[in-house]
């Protein structure tokens, strides 16, 4: 419960006591706002837990790295090997964009648990952006920008279009979206909570700038660096510049964010780093300092730190395109790739088993990142199950006296040891178990809204006892991926049909991991083509002639009377099992409802085999637990919400009692209104740009109403 739920149950309790309490807490408050203007909010956002996440693109892995020890901490298998992996962290959440499937998985880091995968187009198109508590998706070769929940990754709102292919996207540090397209129009959009859809700020057409032009987003606006055109433009920053350089048609890769007066972008088919300094433009070779190949650059304690793909090293520039301090070398794996976080520098070098550390002062030091005696985690795990305790020991069981075991902790008991026999090896209760092999996939069934197939494998070896199997199922589908646990050694997945063509030309990749008791293993994997189902053209009913030559038979005997009673009809046949409706299909039509009122209305439009469902059905709030049941054909309900993004759907249960399947997820968002239209309220965040002298004038005169009321009560006591 929040802070400011406890004070609502104060007020609510009613009296001059609670009010004078109210009156001095909220004075206090008003005061701590006066002195510390907005750093309560900024500082909310900015915390850190000090530990910084790398990716290994080899394994599939993202790995936590603590840089005080330089060692790493926690694996997470997020993918297969061979995966390329773009990682964002705020608020509690990773997300992880895997580029060469395109899968996007938000990470829960309070239980290293997947609470949300969605699908993106592979390759180079999709952007993933996070800032302020938003998750932006965009696919810059269709022009788009989906808005979605942080938690799930479901789509929120209207999604935004361009009308053309977008040459990128950025979101600067204070949460505003800046754009350019294939045309060179350059635009900044706002999300509108209230509206659920974007709202555009500005909108500006750059002449130089196309398909190869790249943004670079500061602290507030972004600069546009435009080669195919020769253009660069500093906008939205209250320092504008429009300037020119040296016309280009490679690629060209920037910053992924900078200072605004120092902006870094690297051409690596040219050999060099274009510098955007103030308001002038350089152009350095860095091929003369042995870098041929110059990969995405950064900004570091105002320096600029450029990685050289192929040279196994980084090299650092200053302001004047100067050597800016001493070569960074790295060793084995992949390209170095830089990674600011936390007020640090990471090269991070996928495959490798070191990095390096940049600190504060410029001083390097070595990372450990790959540790094969560390555990990988499983994000799609269930809760490991709890242990039962050991019998009680037998009361007849004969037993020696105690005697002291000679390490002063008290007597100790002997038992006689059991007959010598074969064992398996001890357990040593960290042992991951290894990758299920023989893993199969095949097509159990197919109707319009959902592709049924089995997952079999064989059983993994594990030194500990496996305790069930995680099967999980990712593709083009609707909502990318599918999971299901099991106890032995087949299960089968339900991928929904409606919203896209993968039921009839996709790709299913399946991965199955063995769990013990305390961890999860490696992958299993297999990957399953859907064929087109044949046409449904039945043959031609045209029997070829027959020719015969037998007699015809003899005329039937007359008919016998008899008195027999006739035996009785078979019984019918058994009913058929229940059977559950199609998983993911679209019930609900609309939620609506204020939202500051904590109970939505849901609009229900159940499908034919939801409608005429057999067994139990309920309307489910997924974020937060509650449900309420409703009959499978309703057409509309309540259920409550809470405090942000509510995830909404209907769940139909089997009649037998075995199996449940969800409806498509449908979002709704609750603020809580503190003031709920009573005059002179102090809602809990100050506007921006309110004063501070006012503030500390409220918060006195808070104080002092606290002490009048205080004064009232003691006087009333008295009287009595």
């Amino acid at each position: 419960m929040s802070w400011w739920h406890r004070i609502r149950r104060i007020i609510s309790g009613g009296g001059r006591e609670s009010a004078s309490f109210v009156a001095a807490l909220l004075g206090v408050l008003v005061l701590a706002g006066a002195a510390l203007g907005q750093g309560i909010s900024r500082t909310s956002v900015a915390v850190s837990d000090g530990l910084t996440w790398l990716g290994d693109d080899q394994r599939g892995e993202v790995v936590q790295i603590n840089p005080g020890s330089g060692k790493p901490q926690t694996r997470l298998q997020i993918s297969g090997p061979d995966s390329q992996l773009e990682i964002a962290q705020e608020d509690g959440r990773l997300i992880v964009l895997n580029r060469r499937t395109g899968e996007i998985t938000v990470i829960d880091l309070a239980t290293l648990l997947a609470s949300g995968r969605r699908q993106a187009p592979p390759g180079a198109a999709s952007k993933v952006l996070v800032a302020n508590g938003m998750v932006f998706v965009v696919d810059r070769a269709t022009g788009t920008v989906h808005t979605a929940d942080p938690l799930t990754l479901a789509d929120v709102g209207q999604t935004w279009q361009a009308g053309q292919p977008l040459a990128d996207a950025v979101v600067d540090e204070r949460g505003v979206l800046w754009l350019v397209d294939h045309g060179g129009t350059l635009r900044s959009l706002d999300w509108s909570d209230d509206e659920e859809r974007f709202e555009e700020r500005s909108k500006r057409q750059v002449t130089g700038a196309g398909p190869r032009t790249v943004l670079v987003p500061h602290d507030q606006g972004v600069t546009l660096i435009g080669l195919d055109g020769g253009v660069v433009v500093r906008d939205g920053t209250g320092q504008d510049v429009d300037s020119s350089t040296d016309r280009s048609d490679a690629e060209v890769i920037a910053a992924q964010s900078s200072p605004t007066d120092l902006v870094p972008a690297s051409v690596p088919s040219s050999s060099v780093v274009v510098l955007v300094v103030g308001r002038d433009v350089l152009r350095v070779d860095v091929g003369a300092m042995g870098c041929p190949k110059p990969g995405r650059p950064a900004v570091f304690r105002d320096k600029v730190y450029v990685p050289c793909k192929g040279s196994g090293k980084v090299i650092i520039l200053d302001r004047g395109g100067s050597r800016g301090g001493d070569d960074v070398r790295t060793s084995g794996g992949a390209d170095p790739e830089l990674v600011f976080d936390d007020g640090r520098l990471f090269v991070n070098v996928p495959g490798s088993s070191t990095g390096v550390l940049v600190d504060a002062d410029g001083a390097t030091r070595s990372l450990t990142i790959r540790s094969p005696e560390l555990p990988v985690k499983d994000p799609d795990r269930s809760p490991p199950p709890s242990v039962p305790p050991p019998p009680p020991p037998n009361p007849n069981e004969p037993q020696k006296p105690p005697r002291n075991n000679g390490n002063g902790n008290g007597p100790t008991t002997e038992v006689s040891p059991p007959p010598t026999t074969p064992s398996a090896p001890p357990s040593t209760g960290g042992t991951a178990p290894a990758a299920p092999a023989g893993v199969t996939v095949r097509e159990k069934s197919r109707s319009t809204s959902a592709l049924v197939v089995t997952v079999s494998w064989t059983a993994a070896a594990s030194a500990d006892p496996v305790v069930g199997y995680t099967v999980a199922g990712s593709g083009s589908f609707s909502g990318g991926s599918v999971s299901a646990q099991s106890a032995g050694t087949s299960t089968d997945l339900s991928v929904p049909c409606a919203g896209s063509t993968f039921c009839t030309s996709g790709r299913l990749d399946v991965t199955v991991r063995a769990s013990t008791a305390s961890t999860a293993g490696a992958a299993g994997m297999a990957a399953f083509t859907v064929v087109p189902p044949p046409p449904n053209n039945p043959p031609p009913n045209n029997p070829p002639p027959t020719t015969t030559t037998t007699p015809p038979p003899p005329p039937p005997p007359p008919p016998v009377t008899t008195t027999t009673t006739p035996p009785p009809p078979p019984p019918p046949p058994p009913p058929p099992p229940p059977s559950l409706p199609s998983a993911g299909a679209v019930v609900i039509s609309s939620i609506s409802g204020l939202r500051t009122n904590p109970t939505r209305r849901v609009t229900l439009a159940p499908p034919a085999d939801w409608a005429s469902h057999n067994g139990r059905c309920e309307v489910v709030n997924k974020t937060y637990g509650y449900s309420v049941g409703i009959p499978c054909s309703a057409t509309s309900a309540s259920i409550d919400v809470d405090e942000g993004s509510n995830a909404i759907v209907v769940r139909a249960f089997a009649a037998s009692g075995a199996g449940q399947v969800d409806s498509a997820q449908k979002n709704t968002t609750f603020t809580y209104d503190e003031c709920a239209g009573k005059p002179n309220c102090i809602p809990r965040m100050a506007p921006a740009g309110v004063e501070t002298a006012p503030m500390g004038a409220g918060g006195l005169g808070l104080l002092a109403c606290a002490f009048l009321l205080r004064i009232g009560v003691r006087r009333g006591e008295e009287e009595k």
